[in-house]
């Protein structure tokens, strides 16, 4: 695994927002076959931070793509692992977070899908100190 430092940052919920990654990369890498890629990165676009995951996998075809986001929706029938609800979690979790997301796909290329949220104004990021878990989620308890 390789990373590479960004200045970017967003004001997000953490919460909602690790629920959409973590599903996104884990589709990822369950259409992904061995030896490929998955490549999860952010750029400034305009006004906006365009966070990717992008993968080498099987692709999305044309007609699949209106359903994607539709809960219990498996494309691949012999990928079986998993309800079928991962993406649409992500649509939900996207439109709570009153963010955008694109899809680029082509079958056995890959896809990628791209979610553009607004960046943070630098006065309005703060440094977090480091806390208890029990802290983070529940604040401070006397």
């Amino acid at each position: 695994m390789r990373t590479v430092q960004t200045a970017a940052t967003i004001q997000s919920n953490a919460i909602l927002l690790s629920a959409v990654l973590r599903n996104l990369v884990s589709n990822a890498i369950k259409y992904t076959d061995p030896g490929g890629r998955i490549l999860v990165g952010c750029r400034h676009v305009g006004e906006s931070i365009r966070i990717d995951v992008y993968d080498t996998g099987i692709g999305i075809t044309a007609d699949q793509m209106p359903r994607i986001f539709e809960a219990f929706t498996r494309l691949d029938p012999v990928r079986r692992d998993g309800l079928g609800v991962g993406l649409f979690i992500v649509r939900q979790a996207i439109g709570l977070l009153g963010y955008r997301v694109d899809i680029n796909s082509a079958p056995s290329q890959g896809t990628r899908f791209s979610i553009f949220a607004p960046r943070a104004e630098k006065a309005a990021v703060q440094p977090r100190q480091a806390g208890s878990f029990r802290e983070t989620m529940f604040g401070a308890q006397p």
